[in-house]
């Protein structure tokens, strides 16, 4: 029977994206070890799982029904022509019925606040050493989620929109391997919930090869699209690819981007990074390049007014 190890549904204007992965067995996901080794074995095991793959699911509603299959690494993408999903029921393919196990919240309604947050995980929202193929591999292997630290600018940003009622969606590069871990990191930092978009399941040797970002880019045009009457904040940093991914989407929604926060993770800016803020900042809308220890307050009293114009 096949197990639904990450579902995220997302209400827009008047679509629903879904998203997720199927296993082809039951698993744990909860993922709150209490040692390093059972951190270890818990992260090498999930590289060795075996996917629901080129399968149909079926999406049950009160009126309508719709089938979606899976990838080849069992991950499914469908935005379905609905302005709800209230309630809903999931089936594979031998109409099994599919619970949604996870801890993490999966459905997310339409939020009335005119501004929609849009943030990725590793280096902007938890300390992830995403520079390092090797140092990333040894942080997820070896650092539990109550020992991994998040950064403590953007997660102050992060309460401030939650405070006002601004829905936060995760944009991330890591592996929907990694979802019971990052979900369990969210809750021992008590960062606001949010929908997680992951990118597929993978094997463990292709963590050494670096990923091209069309995963971000793809959902940020979906969301930023299907968003038409929404404003956005984006968050980043500028250890991968979002300061390019970042710069093409405000060139392309400009009238839709009220700030971008990019997170300086080393202590100095290379020429190569610099070459992208640059280019960042020359499109023309607001945008901080800050460090850990910048005065939040400050950022804060300056976000606010920009907001009040909106």
């Amino acid at each position: 029977m096949a197990f639904l190890w990450h579902f995220t549904a997302v209400e827009l204007k008047d679509k629903v994206l879904v998203t997720g992965t199927v296993l082809k067995n039951e698993t744990s996901i909860d993922k709150s070890p209490r040692s390093i080794l059972a951190n270890a074995w818990n992260v090498l095991s999930s590289y060795r799982k075996k996917t629901y793959k080129r399968k149909s699911i079926r999406i049950e509603t009160q009126s309508e029904t719709f089938t979606i299959k899976t990838d080849k690494k069992g991950y499914f993408f469908e935005i379905l022509p609905i302005g709800d999903l209230d309630d809903f029921k999931i089936y594979d393919k031998e109409q099994n019925l599919l619970s949604i196990d996870q801890i993490h919240p999966y459905h997310f309604q339409k939020h009335s606040t005119p501004i929609e947050i849009i943030s990725d995980i590793d280096d902007t929202v938890i300390h992830s050493h995403t520079a390092s193929a090797l140092k990333r591999i040894f942080t997820i292997l070896f650092k539990r989620p109550k020992r991994r630290n998040k950064v403590l600018f953007s997660n102050a940003l992060l309460d401030y929109f939650d405070e006002n009622k601004f829905r936060i969606a995760y944009l991330s590069k890591s592996e929907s391997n990694l979802f019971g871990l990052i979900t369990a990191i969210f809750r021992f930092n008590e960062i606001p919930m949010g929908p997680l978009f992951l990118t597929p399941y993978i094997r463990f040797k292709s963590l050494f090869k670096p990923k091209k970002g069309k995963h971000k880019i793809d959902f940020l045009h979906q969301l930023i699209t299907n968003l038409p009457d929404k404003k956005f904040i984006l968050m980043g940093d500028d250890t991968q690819k979002d300061m390019d991914i970042y710069t093409a989407i405000v060139n392309t929604y400009k009238s839709q981007i009220i700030k971008v926060f990019i997170r300086q993770t080393t202590f100095t800016v290379n020429e190569i990074q610099k070459e992208k803020w640059d280019t960042l900042s020359d499109t023309g809308v607001p945008c901080m390049y800050f460090q850990d220890d910048d005065d939040i307050n400050n950022e804060i009293v300056q976000l606010s007014e920009l907001l009040n114009q909106q």
